[in-house]
């Protein structure tokens, strides 16, 4: 699929995504209607969704309730992920692990989503200024200096 052939509910989500800012918007996000689109753009939204859904239990004041919502989330990630391993659900999946505390064990596929990345994410069908952002947000949640030296060199363009 390439930029011209994104739905605009597709670039409405990512928009929304990038702009969370309370569990409204978050509500919001998870409020998409995903019927009449196509299947590989219905499971990218999905994959938007489950990570909202974890991001939840930011404004959850239950720890049973906190852990539901991280856990429901991430599971659903973990399927989208096994059912069609993109750029996008990669992002996503490491956003989450590294904004997660450690005590989760959501880290194991962090070196694993960065290689993905780096050799995936030039020729992704994605507008460039998409994939500045998500660079961007990874950079920004990163704790080690290492890391964030790693996703600052990974190409966002096609070299041709």
């Amino acid at each position: 699929m390439s930029q011209a052939q994104e739905s605009d509910l597709l670039i409405k989500m990512r928009s929304e995504f990038q702009e969370i800012n309370s569990e409204a918007d978050i509500k919001k996000i998870l409020d998409f209607n995903l019927e009449n689109i196509d299947i590989n753009e219905q499971q990218l939204i999905e994959a938007y969704q489950a990570t909202a859904t974890c991001m939840l239990a930011e404004y959850d004041l239950s720890p049973m309730s906190k852990l539901k919502y991280f856990n429901e989330g991430k599971k659903k990630l973990e399927e989208l992920i096994t059912i069609k391993k993109g750029v996008e659900n990669v992002y996503l999946r490491l956003l989450l692990q590294l904004n997660v505390p450690r005590i989760l064990s959501y880290y194991k596929n962090i070196e694993e989503d960065v290689a993905y990345l780096e050799s995936s994410l030039a020729t992704a069908p994605i507008d460039v200024s998409y994939k500045y952002a998500m660079i961007k947000n990874l950079i920004s949640v990163a704790k080690k200096n290492e890391l964030k030296e790693v996703l600052l060199q990974i190409n966002v363009v096609e070299e041709g």
